[in-house]
């Protein structure tokens, strides 16, 4: 009897401690079930929780007839023209392309751009369907950027969301605060918190309140610190290189680099998560990087004087012995990185002279490690390389590695100047090869249906006559941004052309 007297008064302690934590959580539980009767809060990447923005404007904007969204003309600054209909038609795959300058064509435009091109391909892969391709590239623009582009776009009808960005994550001066700190220790449970809608709306209306009260001070002081510890960044870019000395804005800084490779990781992880909340496939796109054919924005030495003296010495030892004795050159190129393996310069040196002896998989080595040294980093670095490729194993969401994809048709595999025309940006054999990359992937994943005979070779035709059918003016003003985007890449942006 009294065992079953201690067993009724267990299960009542149980009970009462139950609907102890019931009666607490239920704030809680009308809350949720009140913003989700009640407030359109997107998803938890409304709010990032590395960098804030003192405003924020729409990319498209209705036309004055009300028929189509077109790029608004106050972003045509970063933004080429786009438009698509304010009605989705019927039968028609719609589909979103966001990234930097690569993805808008530069230096030339979305006209020859893999875009444009990736549209053209699959009206002959699938002619059943009628395909709308959107330029959503932004001159610059680095992905923490792109993730508000994103968010909007999903509000368009999408069928599909490809993303192509990495070399932009170093452009822009932030500074880092605590709140970032404190996401790197709770990013497990911000990422559970995040998806109760009672907490994204508590975001917006901090986001919000924060963006309208420090406009004024953002104003006064450009880029500074939100009132939660954030970087607080102009609403529209403002790189460092487009500012006077901006090479000398460029410094080493370890600590900085690994948190923009964390940023990185968290706004990929968040473009996933939403385009998964509003059922919409989602495709990364690793960029191309050229190796060969570019040397080191900005070398920085990491020893002394005297160090730095014999470095410089041997490395004008290999390059006397070059054209006789390579295999010495290499060797005393290797003498030269090991005295500072922090000078990119030397790395790019000993790159080169592993090109012209023939040792190709040592090259690629050395050649990356000049960008992963580059003080001013262009490129996309090994460490964002790898962010992006881990993003897509994680999430299973389908990938197209670009830069590999070039590198198979260089010398040694080695991405150059046969397919860039700099340092990123593809030519337009690079753009007709990755958009035909990028049907096939489509096609894979099952997001095309049924293919046509012989779709590849007509792509490649019609991709073709698309570059013949532009006029001179055409290739004359992309030769001209050219050599603007040049003096930018060397620090001399401000200086008046010639």
């Amino acid at each position: 009897m009294t065992a079953v007297v201690r067993a009724v008064g267990w299960r009542r302690w149980v009970l009462l401690r139950l609907l102890a934590v019931l009666v607490g959580c239920l704030p809680l539980l009308l809350a949720e079930l009140g913003c989700r009767l009640l407030w359109s809060a997107d998803s938890a990447a409304d709010a990032d929780p590395f960098v804030g923005f003192v405003g924020s404007r729409p990319l498209f904007q209705l036309s004055p007839d009300g028929q189509r969204f077109q790029v608004s003309s106050s972003r045509l600054q970063f933004f080429q023209p786009a438009d698509f209909p304010a009605v989705k038609p019927a039968n028609t795959s719609r589909i979103f392309v966001l990234g930097g300058s690569t993805v808008q064509g530069h230096p030339f435009s979305t006209q020859t751009a893999f875009p444009r091109l990736l549209e053209l391909t699959l009206q002959r892969l699938a002619p059943a369907r009628r395909w709308e391709v959107i330029n959503c590239g932004g001159v610059s623009y680095a992905s923490y950027r792109l993730l508000p582009v994103l968010q909007e776009c999903l509000r368009y009808q999408p069928d599909i969301v490809i993303f192509c960005e990495g070399q932009n994550e170093f452009l822009e001066d932030v500074t880092y605060g605590t709140r970032r700190q404190l996401t790197e220790s709770a990013g497990p449970l911000l990422q559970v918190l995040t998806r109760l809608h009672c907490v994204r709306a508590l975001l917006q209306l901090t986001a919000a309140a924060a963006a309208e009260g420090s406009t004024a001070i953002g104003v006064l002081q450009g880029p500074g610190q939100g009132s939660d510890d954030r970087p607080l960044l102009p609403t529209e870019v403002l790189t460092r290189l487009d500012q006077p000395d901006g090479l000398q804005r460029f410094v080493r800084d370890d600590q900085h680099g690994g948190v923009v490779v964390q940023h990185f990781q968290s706004t990929l992880r968040r473009m996933v998560q939403l385009c998964r909340e509003h059922g919409v496939p989602f495709v990364l796109v690793q960029p191309p990087v050229n190796l060969a054919d570019c040397p080191p924005f900005k070398s920085q030495f990491s020893v002394d004087v005297a160090d730095q003296q014999r470095m410089l010495d041997i490395l004008q030892q290999a390059r006397s012995v070059a054209s006789t004795d390579r295999q010495h050159a290499v060797r005393l190129a290797e003498q030269a990185v090991q005295l500072d393996p922090r000078w990119a310069l030397g790395w790019y040196e000993l790159g080169q002279l592993q090109l012209t002896s023939g040792d190709f998989a040592a090259a690629k080595q050395s050649l990356q490690r000049a960008v992963d040294e580059d003080v001013c980093p262009l490129r996309m670095t090994t460490a964002l390389q790898r962010t992006m490729q881990q993003a897509a194993t994680e999430t299973g969401v389908p990938f197209l590695n670009a830069d590999a994809l070039l590198a198979a048709k260089c010398r040694g595999e080695i991405v150059s100047e046969q397919v860039l025309v700099d340092h990123v940006h593809p030519s337009f054999g690079g753009h007709t090869d990755i958009a035909i990359a990028l049907a096939e992937l489509l096609l894979s994943e099952g997001l095309t249906g049924t293919a046509e005979v012989g779709w590849q070779q007509s792509s490649r035709e019609a991709c073709l006559a698309i570059v013949q059918q532009l006029d001179d003016a055409y290739f004359l003003q992309g030769r001209r941004r050219l050599a603007v985007l040049r003096k930018w890449a060397a620090g001399r942006a401000l200086e008046l052309e010639e």
